[in-house]
């Protein structure tokens, strides 16, 4: 503990002894500054009055600067007292102090009497400067009306240009005129007034007011003209609002200034430049391509290289400037048309690539079917499919009508092309599809290709070529192609097609021939006399469509030794009539039912 407060002790003298120590020299450094502008030699008006001016300020501070000194010595006595290492030469200074603030003193009295001999002389030597100066001043009026940037007539820039030769003409003059009104005021004289300068003074204002807003638009927008085009579509928002800033500034000029020429010129330039933005903002946008650049220079019968190496803003706002050239500003609503255009073209492009890749991605499924593999389409994802071609179909047939649709005329007829062959093909391979599972139900039992041997070998041979199809398309799953670019589908669809119908036709003619053998069979459908034709051989089979024949009879019960003999019939209310004589169910099945 007491380490840490003699630590503390140590720490607060150094922050004393610093403090007392910077004050000190602060002091030294005011006393050799005012010594040393008190020793200047007075040979213009200006000595004497920086001479007074520093006598003035010592006499002002003489109070205030001896009350700095004592509190200095004070805490130097204080660290002494408790034994602070304080050098030798600061204290030598410090007891000096007081001796160099007299001497300053001293010298201020010394100074003063000699200004009081010096006066006289200064004082007249003022009044004829004074003189002097308001012929001067005069003459530079006169030069500043004839040469100055109010010339009537002069062109804006060189105006610029003037007006800056004449600021630091004007410079030169406002400094004397300060100085010798300052003298004036300093020898209690009158104060002369110049109203050529505070005229000119005045005009000066309001020109750079106009000049510098004048010469930062020409820079600005001529700076413009130099970038490149491509750095242009990426700044046309900076560029938009900060000529707005100017053009803001612009009216917000003292009417003074709006009668003249550069001020004429200064709101054109801006006007002109924020009334083509709106079009080099539409021309800079992403859907511009190389044929709406074509229609641009054709509309403007003009020639742009647009290189964008070299292609700068300045090849479009020189538009109109060569013989037979139409500015961008007289084709305005034709360069709109263009620009809007090219959206409304790129958002067709758009449509078109996204329906590319949808294609792209769609892919026919297949299910198993019993044990010929994955020979069916999955109806699930084929329902999606109908779908989506629905819509694509409906929207190239809006493309297509649409007059933006120009440049993709030819796609877009190619797809139309594509989608229709994939939704012809698509109904076709159903009809065959179903068709086929249809008849490979009918042909897969033996007593119907035994009763149609010719149709069996028919749908053999249909059987074969649709599981060819099938396989090459599983090969190639893409809807696309597999629909357009297989020909085995298309060449074999159509044939498939054919022959099922031919099987068709023969398998009608063979049921009704067996509904004139048995004209209960009129009672059934097509698929129901087919299941029950297809599975006479086993009269246990077609037990479940009995009542599709015979409306009261439910069921039929067979002997348990001899399987295929008939012994009681079972009535719709369960009601049981046992057959005076069993009924042995043999031979072709409408014979055995009618025997029933």
């Amino acid at each position: 503990m007491i380490r840490d407060s003699d630590d503390a002790f140590t720490r607060d003298g150094r922050n004393l002894h610093e403090g007392a120590r910077q004050e000190m020299l602060a002091l030294q450094d005011y006393f050799k500054e005012k010594t040393r502008q008190m020793n200047r030699e007075f040979k213009e008006l200006e000595d004497v009055r920086d001479v007074m001016n520093c006598l003035k300020e010592i006499r002002e501070r003489e109070t205030e600067i001896e009350k700095e000194i004592n509190p200095i010595q004070e805490r130097y006595e204080l660290l002494i007292l408790y034994e602070h290492d304080v050098p030798t030469e600061e204290v030598e200074e410090l007891h000096d102090l007081k001796v160099q603030w007299s001497k300053v003193k001293k010298r201020a009295y010394e100074v003063s009497d000699k200004l009081r001999v010096l006066q006289v002389p200064f004082r007249n030597k003022l009044l004829e400067n004074v003189v002097e100066f308001i012929e001067e001043v005069k003459d530079f009026r006169s030069d500043f009306e004839k040469n100055g940037p109010m010339q009537p007539g002069m062109q804006p820039m060189d105006a610029a240009e003037a007006l800056k030769t004449y600021q630091r003409y004007f410079e030169a003059m406002e400094r004397k005129w300060n100085t010798y009104a300052e003298g004036e005021e300093m020898f209690a004289l009158h104060i002369t007034e110049y109203p050529e300068l505070e005229q000119t003074k005045r005009e000066l204002g309001l020109l750079e007011k106009l000049y510098s807003l004048y010469t930062e638009t020409i820079n600005t927008i001529n700076g413009y003209s130099e970038i490149l085009w491509v750095d242009v579509i990426a700044n046309i928002d900076g560029m938009n609002e900060e000529v707005g800033k100017l053009q803001a500034r612009c009216k917000t000029m003292p009417k003074a200034l709006r009668d003249w020429d550069a001020y004429n010129e200064l709101k054109r330039k801006i006007d002109d430049f924020l009334e083509v933005l709106p079009l080099l903002t539409a021309l800079s946008g992403q859907a511009m391509k190389d044929r709406h650049w074509k229609a641009v220079t054709t509309a403007t019968a003009s020639e742009l290289n647009m290189n964008p190496d070299t292609f700068k803003l300045a090849n479009l706002l020189e538009i109109g400037t060569k013989p037979g050239e139409q500015t961008l500003l007289s084709v305005g609503e034709e360069v709109e048309d263009i620009c809007g255009g090219s959206g409304k073209e790129l958002q067709i492009e758009v449509k078109l690539k996204g329906m590319a890749e949808q294609w792209a991605e769609n892919k026919f499924l297949f299910q198993h079917f019993k044990t010929k593999g994955p020979v069916i389409l999955q109806a699930k994802e084929l329902g999606e499919i109908m779908e989506q071609l629905e819509e694509s179909q409906m929207s190239l047939g809006s493309m297509a009508s649409n007059r933006y649709s120009a440049p993709f005329r030819e796609e877009v007829q190619e797809w139309i092309v594509q989608l229709s062959t994939v939704s012809d093909v698509v109904e076709q391979w159903m009809t065959v599809q179903n068709l086929w599972v249809y008849m490979e139900a009918v042909f897969s039992s033996g007593d119907i290709a035994k009763a149609l041997p010719q149709e069996q070998k028919r749908f053999t041979s249909i059987d074969k070529n649709f599981l060819k199809i099938v396989n090459k398309a599983w090969e190639t799953p893409n809807c696309v192609e597999c629909c357009c670019n297989n020909d085995l589908m298309k060449e074999l669809l159509p044939h498939l097609m054919e022959q099922l119908e031919l099987c068709q036709k023969s398998l009608t003619g063979y049921l009704e021939k067996k509904r004139e053998m048995f004209p209960r069979f009129y009672f059934c459908s097509d698929g129901v006399l087919l299941e029950i034709l297809s599975q006479g051989s086993d009269p246990h089979a077609i037990v479940q469509h009995l009542q599709n024949v015979f409306d009261s009879l439910a069921a039929v019960q067979f002997d348990k030794q001899k399987k295929n003999t008939m012994t009681i019939m079972v009535a719709n209310d369960a009601e049981e009539v046992p057959f005076s004589v069993p009924l042995d169910a043999k031979g072709n099945v409408e014979d055995y039912l009618g025997q029933l």
